[in-house]
């Protein structure tokens, strides 16, 4: 049927597709009618989506595609990953997080469940996202700043979403050597003992516990290490 123009209605198509300025690995889809932009009167080619240009790839999208609502669905679904990737990308710019914390950002924006899955994927993929590795540098960290027993260790892992085998796995790396877990008690607790000096032996040895044990160590560490400072002290 002709238009108020005498134009026989033509299908929309995809009119170009052009890098954009400020990323030449990102460029605009227009969608518009065959001789949209020649014609006075006729409405101009617009911009339906910016993409990568490796998404507009595997989608196989090119000029003079016919532009019909599967092909809109598919785009409008990409944009949709694309969105999460940028901002996935951003926050990981900023800091190291694991999928876990990842994954809690992304839902928390309001992307869905399935696009967060294809984000993370291809963020492990291209090695942007290792929980392992987060979870080496985390307990590093911690037992670099104060003596750290198997328990906290845990503890810090799980609060970043590091859980299981994996978790299990780290800690029981990191706290092998059990000489070097003893002495490392021991040194925390001669530390907070002398601060203890003018307490009684039993509300001393009540607190001292209870620090070694919020610092995670397990209970033979513990009595192990109060023992040394109560031996330390008889001297």
């Amino acid at each position: 049927m002709p238009d108020l123009f005498g134009n026989s209605e033509e299908p929309e198509m995809i009119v170009a597709i052009r890098p954009t300025q400020r990323d030449a690995n990102r460029a605009t889809i227009r969608v518009g009618r065959k001789g949209d932009s020649a014609t006075p009167g006729r409405k101009k080619p617009r911009v339906v989506a910016t993409l990568t240009v490796r998404r507009i790839a595997d989608l196989d999208l090119q000029v003079g595609q016919v532009w019909n609502d599967e092909l809109a669905e598919a785009v409008e679904a990409n944009v949709g990953i694309d969105k999460a990737m940028r901002s996935a990308m951003s926050r990981l710019s900023q800091r190291s997080m694991t999928g876990w914390m990842l994954r809690d950002k992304l839902r928390k924006q309001g992307h869905e469940h399935a696009v967060i899955d294809q984000v993370l994927e291809r963020l492990a993929e291209l090695d942007l996202l290792d929980d392992e590795q987060f979870g080496r540098s985390l307990i590093h960290d911690t037992m670099a700043r104060k003596p750290a027993g198997p328990a906290l260790l845990k503890q810090k892992l799980y609060q970043k979403g590091i859980r299981g085998a994996l978790a299990d796995r780290l800690v029981s790396e990191a706290t092998a050597d059990r000489d070097e877990q003893q002495d490392a008690a021991v040194a925390f607790a001669q530390k907070k003992a002398a601060s203890m000096a003018n307490l009684d032996a039993a509300t001393r040895d009540r607190r001292l516990y209870g620090q070694l044990a919020r610092r995670g160590f397990g209970p033979d560490t513990i009595r192990a290490a109060m023992d040394a400072v109560k031996r330390g002290g008889d001297e």
